[in-house]
């Protein structure tokens, strides 16, 4: 607890210091409001939030089990709230609780979160190597690149299924649980990998539009932009042990942005952008449960 604190404490105070350094500068800026270009950055973490809560259906479903879609919307998006927890982990013991009352077993469910989590981590860590590949800066620094790339390649290998799928029915078995009934094809795997990453583009363009929105943004450095949601994502994870990676996914974005904006207008729109994808996600939580609720009604008549 007393590391957590600590962690805590030091990411908040760098973004705080980081804030405060800048505001002195934010009168030098030329900063504008384009609503057009917010409205399509809500539409994009709209979409963002739907197309992970499909995904982990078609996870769910390549493993063997399946939930009515208005029941399973409601699930991941209540639960997706328990990642203000500490280290996160409530977030996968509700889904878990939650699944189980649906007929979807613990040990499957389980592996539904721990495929989620590993394709996330790798669509984000896709547009970060993209985003090395594409810097000047580290032409002189292949090697950054070329490590960069092996990780990511080595982060899909892990998800084949004779070597997944034996990690799994090993932890399982250490928690007293039935072994994995099924595990993903690879076939799928890279499918799922290619779906993940196309949903990090999604969010990317949030941040693009905001960017856009706030300041605007030179077409060369569109990539840029898209790309540092990925880090902000990478930043989070690192960051586990942060209520839902507050500060330390803003920290991220910014980094990213900081390539192509001023570092004042970089945290602006990291800020902006967090504070934007949480009122969807709370508006994702209030709305699924109560679809899911009347459609049960319409059922029931």
């Amino acid at each position: 607890m007393a590391l957590r604190a600590a962690v805590v404490l030091v990411v908040v105070a760098c973004v705080v210091l980081a804030v405060s350094k800048e505001a002195g500068h934010v009168g030098d800026i030329h900063w504008r409001f384009e609503p057009g270009w917010l409205a399509l950055c809500l539409v994009a973490l709209m979409l963002f939030q739907l197309l992970h809560i499909e995904l982990w259906r078609l996870v769910l479903r390549v493993l063997g089990h399946e939930i009515d879609p208005a029941r399973a919307r409601a699930i991941w998006s209540t639960t997706l709230l328990a990642r203000y927890v500490p280290t996160s982990a409530l977030m996968a013991v509700g889904r878990v609780a939650l699944s189980e009352r649906e007929g979807v077993p613990k040990r499957v469910t389980l592996a539904s979160v721990a495929y989620e989590l590993a394709f996330t981590v790798i669509g984000a860590l896709a547009l970060c190597v993209y985003l090395l590949w594409r810097l000047p800066a580290l032409d002189a620094h292949e090697w950054v690149r070329v490590v960069a790339s092996l990780v990511l390649v080595g982060g899909i290998v892990c998800l084949h299924p004779a070597l997944f799928h034996r990690f799994a029915d090993y932890a399982l078995k250490r928690m007293g649980r039935a072994p994995l009934p099924l595990s993903i094809p690879f076939g799928r795997v890279l499918e799922l990998t290619v779906m993940y990453t196309v949903s990090f583009v999604v969010a990317g363009v949030a941040v693009l539009a905001m960017a856009q929105a706030l300041h605007g943004l030179d077409a060369a450095d569109t990539y840029t932009a898209i790309a540092s949601y990925g880090v902000g994502y990478l930043a989070g994870v690192v960051a586990f042990v942060i209520p839902g990676s507050l500060g330390a996914r803003e920290a991220g974005v910014a980094l990213g942005l900081s390539m192509a904006l001023p570092w004042t207008v970089a945290v602006a729109v990291a800020i902006a952008v967090r504070l934007l994808q949480m009122g969807v996600e709370l508006l994702w939580a209030v709305a699924t449960p109560a679809l899911a609720r009347r459609r049960a009604r319409s059922a029931a008549v």
